[in-house]
């Protein structure tokens, strides 16, 4: 385990959940309503009152407003991962100690007043404790808005009074608790009690909750895994729209700024009429020259919803920075490969001389002779390995 630094000793460990992560999008949306998120025909995620009424994520979206006749059925942003991605930078504003768990989840580093304005501003679940885990479920049992504060010393207190049904958030199922509510069990305490054999053995997601029940806590949280990322920027006076030729602009500067690299995303930001639009395209290939970063920027450009007003300031970043690999032959320079083979084994390779075509024995019409490579190549592939040339053959003689 590495060492803490004595900065990241003295925080303690907080648990932010943004969830249920699409919904939260439609935080605003979703006040007071039924809201559901479907994707391909399947809800995925619900708001509480849709819960409350009966809706829940894995089922047909058809089943979900047959049993919830007001439900208001959202398709699943197409914007989703561009925006966790946009809060986990946020989040990384506040501190360098930003670990997601996946969307709509991450471990922070924060001190208590930190994390409930934290809570308060993003209007989230926060649970604060020494301990990954203690603030995981600490988080779960906060109400939305609220921080839910653990400290050192108390976490065995803590845990033993929850309700079992805040273990869901962890990976206890809906069957497991039905399991455990035969046996009359209604707290966490109550199953911390077991040994973590017993646990194990009776619920098949057991060995997940275990390290919640018995442990090993962790402590540590990772830094903000930045990434390397290109920007351009331009500050338009008087304010102008985004046309074809500034983004043309944008684009070569980011083009010579990739050289050998590829970027498999674009996000443009623009600022006007006191506002920030922001818009991110992932692309389908990578993007290699100015054409292909023209394109994705003016697609990102769309999705921002600053296309056609006036901006002060355009900037353009490439993200998902990679050099990508190519394949140009064995062997670099022709005839170097064929040239090596023939020198280990004269007898690999024979050429066949046609001496009469129309012999009426087959072995009088030809006779075998040995090759002899003159500056020439077996080529593998087409091309041999040799950029902008043919293929060389193999030149032989008797």
């Amino acid at each position: 385990m590495k060492p803490q630094t004595p900065v990241q000793a003295r925080l303690p460990v907080v648990a932010a959940l943004f969830l249920p992560w699409p919904v939260w999008l439609l935080r605003e949306e979703a006040k007071e309503l039924p809201l559901a998120v479907h994707r391909g025909g399947w809800v995925v995620a619900v708001s509480p009152l849709a819960r409350k009424l009966g809706a829940r994520p894995g089922m047909a979206l058809e089943a979900a407003q047959a049993r919830v006749a007001s439900l208001l059925a959202f398709p699943y942003p197409a914007q989703a991962e561009a925006a966790w991605r946009a809060l986990l930078r946020e989040l990384h504003a506040l501190t360098p100690w930003v670990e997601p768990q996946g969307p709509g989840v991450a471990f922070l580093r924060l001190s208590p007043e930190e994390a409930r304005l934290l809570a308060q501003g993003y209007g989230a679940r926060v649970g604060v404790a020494p301990w990954r885990e203690v603030a995981l479920l600490a988080a779960w049992a906060a109400r939305e808005g609220e921080a839910r504060v653990v400290a050192e010393g108390e976490e065995a207190g803590f845990l033993d009074r929850l309700p079992l049904y805040l273990l869901r958030g962890v990976g206890l199922t809906p069957e497991g608790l039905a399991r455990l509510r035969l046996l009359g069990l209604r707290r966490v305490g109550e199953l911390r009690a077991w040994r973590p054999h017993q646990v194990a053995a009776y619920l098949p997601e057991g060995r997940v909750l275990l390290p919640y029940l018995h442990g090993p806590w962790r402590r540590g949280v990772a830094r903000f895994p930045e990434e390397a990322a290109l920007e351009a920027h331009l500050h338009l006076h008087p304010p102008a729209e985004a046309t074809f030729g500034l983004l043309a602009h944008l684009a070569g500067r980011l083009a010579r700024g990739l050289g050998e690299r590829a970027a498999s995303r674009v996000e443009v930001e623009g600022m006007g009429l006191g506002l920030r639009f922001r818009g991110e395209h992932l692309a389908k290939a990578p993007l290699r020259d100015e054409a292909g970063v023209r394109l994705a920027l003016e697609l990102a450009l769309r999705k921002s919803g600053a296309a056609g007003l006036p901006l002060e300031e355009v900037r353009a970043r490439a993200l998902g920075l990679f050099r990508p690999s190519r394949q140009e032959g064995l062997w670099r320079r022709a005839g170097v490969g064929l040239e090596a083979v023939v020198a280990r084994f004269p007898d690999a390779f024979l050429r066949v001389e046609v001496l009469d075509a129309e012999a009426l024995v087959p072995e009088w019409g030809f006779r075998y002779g040995p090759w002899e490579v003159r500056d020439a190549a077996l080529p593998l592939a087409p091309g041999g390995g040799v950029p902008g040339r043919k293929a060389p053959l193999g030149a032989v003689s008797r």
